[in-house]
């Protein structure tokens, strides 16, 4: 089951330019949704709860997360064509969702999305406080 549905790419792209881009070959549009998806995941892994994130379906998805998803995904298919074809509009949104998956990965952001839970109450982190001692000469 796709995490994407074919009602959510009507919002960003027509119909008829979505056919024409991936040249009615469905394959090019999965292939396209699962690189934005791993994209997104690589992102998010380290902070947020990514399994329950892509668990989800139909209007329990995270809208953010979708709206990500379909960024990539519909400039992963404008690559297949000429750049003078690239709407602005698709290079914009592609390079702000890597900007705003960037920040989230570097702590600059945060999200509501699920959190994962928090790994070093299970595997504190060993921290050494104090000092060499003083030398004597």
């Amino acid at each position: 089951m796709a995490f994407i549905e074919e009602a959510d790419y009507k919002v960003k792209i027509r119909e008829a330019r979505l056919m024409q881009v991936i040249e009615e070959d469905p394959d090019l549009l999965d292939v396209a949704e699962e690189t934005a998806i791993q994209v997104v995941r690589d992102a998010l892994h380290s902070r947020y709860d990514v399994a329950a994130i892509f668990a989800t379906t139909a209007g329990s998805r995270p809208k953010q997360v979708v709206r990500w998803v379909m960024c990539l995904a519909i400039y992963y298919l404008y690559e297949r064509i000429p750049d003078k074809l690239t709407p602005e509009r698709v290079v914009k949104n592609y390079n702000d969702t890597l900007t705003t998956l960037n920040d989230i990965s570097d702590g600059k952001l945060s999200t509501e999305l699920p959190r994962l839970a928090n790994a070093d109450s299970t595997n504190p982190t060993k921290f050494r406080w104090g000092s060499q001692p003083a030398r004597t000469h």
